[in-house]
Parts: structure tokens; C-alpha cells; sequence
């Protein structure tokens, strides 16, 4: 496992108050964070991990340097 903490940048997003809502649930149940952000935050990684693992995203090298 990696010791080093990945690089992070903050980008602000909008979400459905019903989305909201569901994410204050979850940090209630403990089971995923412990505040909204922190909860979306675990989801948001998850599921974009997960995405890459099962072959739905992947990166494409166009040659372009970042």
C-alpha cells in the first residue's frame, strides 16, 4: 500500500438536494464518512475506481503533454 498521499485540488460540484439528502443519510448510518462531503468524496473514488477496474473508463494517450 502507498504511503504517500495523492495530489488533491478542490472543484466545487452541484448535486440534486435529493442527492443531498441520501448523502446525510449515509453520514448518519457512519458507514461511508462523516460528513456530506467526506461521503461523496469515498463514493465519488469507489465508483471511479471501480469504473476503470470493470474496463468502463480508461485513459488514452493522445500524445498531448498534461
Amino acid at each position: 500500500m502507498a504511503t504517500e498521499k495523492a495530489e488533491t485540488d478542490r472543484v466545487p460540484i452541484t448535486l440534486a438536494l435529493s442527492t443531498i439528502g441520501y448523502l446525510e443519510k449515509l453520514v448518519r448510518q457512519g458507514t461511508h464518512g462523516t460528513s456530506v462531503p467526506g461521503v461523496a468524496r469515498t463514493l465519488i473514488e469507489e465508483g471511479i475506481r471501480l469504473a476503470i477496474k470493470d474496463g468502463l473508463l480508461s485513459i488514452r494517450d493522445n500524445g498531448k503533454a498534461p
